[in-house]
């Protein structure tokens, strides 16, 4: 068995405080990007498919320097560290990707360059209090996607969150003349469509270790990932944009780049810590975390505007449209936390029979599966299960340990309360 030679930083506060710090840091930072994207269009220019191609070049442009400054080393317990493993322990320095995640890194940046083509499109014409609800309609997309791929029943809870996002999503997009069908469609269409897919792609590409037991890194694969968005994006912008799309951009290239540039550190961060949690935990449970940011919507758009009228979106008049708007977030609130708590946690005790070989890798391919433990005794392995109710730890689970070669013995410890130490 080949050791690693180089030894992985290890965090001393606890997996899920970091998991809950990393997915609710990404909603910050994802609020924040947000933010910047509207005040631009609304103020500096109004064209957001100029706005969205220059932003997003730029981005990138940023996105390398950060990474190469971040791969300066230097030396920590008598180590020899990156700046950029306080961020994600895996990274090393700035690298190409290998060659096994790299198709899901194309296909992600694909999948994000139509979601970030759709998302500039939206931008110009809501605020941000809408713009963020929207974006939780990908939970709906990866708990379907979990359900056909499992080929299983949903559960009341499943559908629930279902409904309440949806709709949610649909209240937080009301205006005083009615609904905005061009919005809804691009929303429940090709944005979010296109964003389940990207979570999906970057997972699997995290999840990737390598001869040393190394993770690809967060940073290196946002910034492959981002040129491969870019260069998606940039064919489907460049045929509508003219001389004159230019123009304003030039004249207010002064102020501009300094908004880009908070948009793109927000959006850098949030996409590293959003990238690192999945690596961690389920797309859905990284998602409902991240959910913060829809908390965030109305009071920046509200406080934005009072700072700069008009800069962050038209405020609806009347207290009605308000009503709506903010029950809609309650709504994608409630539906996203709920799929959270809901979750059940599992231990699974499994004994094989003798001459059993190494099945650690078989166990952990299974979904559902948080972790795998070897154990030294009566039993050989422990694994940590997390469904949505204990009649899917029994048929989603249990049945695929049975049906694994030389298994023994099972056992399922039902888990009603933790404690932990952060």
């Amino acid at each position: 068995m080949k050791l690693p030679t180089t030894p992985r930083n290890v965090g001393r506060r606890s997996a899920s405080t970091l998991l809950y710090a990393l997915a609710i840091g990404s909603g910050l930072m994802r609020a924040f990007s947000v933010s910047f994207d509207v005040f631009a269009i609304n103020v500096l220019i109004s064209n957001p498919i100029a706005y969205g191609f220059l932003s997003q070049w730029i981005s990138w442009i940023i996105t390398t320097i950060l990474v190469a400054i971040l791969s300066i080393r230097w030396k920590s317990r008598n180590q020899r560290r990156s700046l950029g493993s306080n961020l994600d322990p895996d990274f090393l320095r700035i690298s190409l990707p290998p060659k096994q995640p790299t198709k899901y890194i194309i296909l992600g940046g694909i999948l994000a360059g139509v979601s970030t083509f759709f998302y500039y499109m939206l931008v110009s014409s809501t605020d941000a209090s809408a713009i963020l609800p929207y974006g939780q309609l990908t939970i709906i997309y990866l708990l379907v996607g979990d359900l056909l791929a499992e080929k299983d029943t949903p559960t009341a809870i499943e559908i629930q969150c279902i409904m309440s996002v949806l709709f949610g999503a649909i209240l937080v997009g009301v205006q005083p003349s009615g609904f905005d069908l061009w919005a809804l469609i691009i929303v429940i269409g090709p944005m979010n469509l296109a964003s389940a897919g990207y979570t999906y792609c970057m997972r699997k590409a995290k999840r990737y270790k390598d001869d040393k037991g190394r993770r690809f890194d967060s940073l290196n694969l946002r910034l492959w990932t981002l040129l491969f968005l870019n260069a998606c994006m940039s064919i489907a912008m460049i045929p509508t944009l003219t001389k004159t799309n230019w123009e304003p951009i030039i004249n207010s290239l002064n102020s501009l780049v300094y908004i880009i540039i908070g948009s793109s550190v927000t959006i850098f961060l949030s996409v590293v810590m959003y990238v690192r949690a999945l690596g961690m935990g389920r797309m859905a449970v990284v998602n409902s975390l991240s959910a913060i940011s829809v908390v965030l919507g109305i009071p920046i758009t509200l406080i934005g505007n009072f700072i700069f009228p008009g800069a962050f979106g038209a405020i609806a008049e009347g207290s009605f449209i308000w009503v709506l708007k903010l029950f809609g977030v309650l709504l994608v609130i409630s539906g996203v936390i709920a799929l959270e708590t809901s979750d059940v946690r599992s231990l699974v005790v499994v004994k094989v029979k003798p001459q059993t070989g190494d099945i650690i890798e078989s166990l952990w391919a299974i979904n559902g599966v948080e972790s795998v433990s070897a154990l030294a005794g009566k039993h050989d392995y422990l694994l940590a299960v997390r469904t949505r109710n204990l009649g899917k730890t029994r048929t989603k689970i249990l049945k695929r340990v049975q049906n694994i070669p030389g298994i023994d013995e099972i056992e399922t410890l039902v888990i009603l309360k933790e404690f932990g130490r952060s």
